[in-house]
């Protein structure tokens, strides 16, 4: 240190402490200067938390990393804040309407290979009608029971292909007998009698009928198409009873409204 004017042993340099600085030592070999720095953990972890991705617990001195978040966060649609951990991103969220609990009955969102959320499929309801009218050259009404006269089919498709389907189908028919004088006949749908009628009078009677309608329910699976039928049935004919015409009226009613 010759610019400083030392010689010998000993050098004349004036060196002085700053703040959080100690020097020790008289600038000799045997007794060299030792400048040392002292910085309080409290200034140290406040400069490292002072920015992004980092927390410093003060009442236990820990400091922990957190996400960084790109502070050029666009929001919109209901999510607000900045990603930060002072003002985190939220959804905004309504109040749940219903008497259920919504931590078992909620839906759930789900996100898709595009990264973009969806929500359960959508609920459909169909329907599918066939309705028919057969003219008969007054055929005899049968004697056995429940002897079948017609058969009705309707196609029933699901077009979920994520949801069973629940099923109504509605059955309707109606048969036209000409009755003489002390005949009998039924009618009905599959082995469900629906009508029977006995002519007591003094004259025939012409085009006796009635409608009736049965209910019926089935469970289809998800995008699968089934058919649904009905079977027209007349018996317990005598005295010459004739059938003249059957009409039927088929109707499915096709829902997928479960989650």
């Amino acid at each position: 240190m010759a610019r400083c004017g030392c010689g010998g042993n000993k050098c004349t340099c004036n060196i002085s402490a700053g703040d959080n600085i100690t020097v020790t030592g008289t600038g000799s070999i045997a007794n060299p200067f030792v400048i040392a720095a002292a910085v309080e953990c409290d200034t140290i972890r406040a400069c490292i938390s002072a920015g992004p991705g980092i927390t410093y617990n003060e009442a236990t001195g820990v400091i922990s990393a957190t996400a960084v978040v790109d502070p050029n966060v666009q929001t919109a649609c209901g999510l607000e804040g900045s990603g930060s951990a002072g003002d985190p991103l939220l959804v905004t969220s309504g109040a749940w309407p219903y008497p259920c609990d919504v931590d078992t009955s909620g839906s759930f969102l789900y996100c898709d290979g595009n990264g973009v959320l969806r929500t359960t499929p959508p609920h459909t309801a169909t329907q599918n009608v066939q309705q028919t009218q057969t003219a008969y050259p007054n055929i005899l009404v049968p004697l056995p029971d429940d002897t079948q006269i017609e058969i009705q089919m309707l196609a029933v498709v699901n077009p979920d292909p994520c949801r069973e389907a629940f099923v109504i189908v509605e059955q309707e028919m109606e048969i036209s007998m000409d009755m003489p004088i002390n005949s009998t006949g039924a009618s009905g749908i599959g082995t469900d009698d629906m009508m029977f009628r006995f002519n007591n009078g003094n004259s025939p009677q012409v085009s006796v009928h009635s409608q009736h309608t049965k209910v019926i329910a089935t469970i289809v699976g998800a995008g699968v198409a089934t058919v649904t039928q009905m079977r027209v049935t007349a018996g317990r004919g005598t005295g010459g009873a004739t059938i003249e015409r059957v009409q039927t009226f088929l109707q499915a009613f096709i829902l997928t409204i479960r989650d």
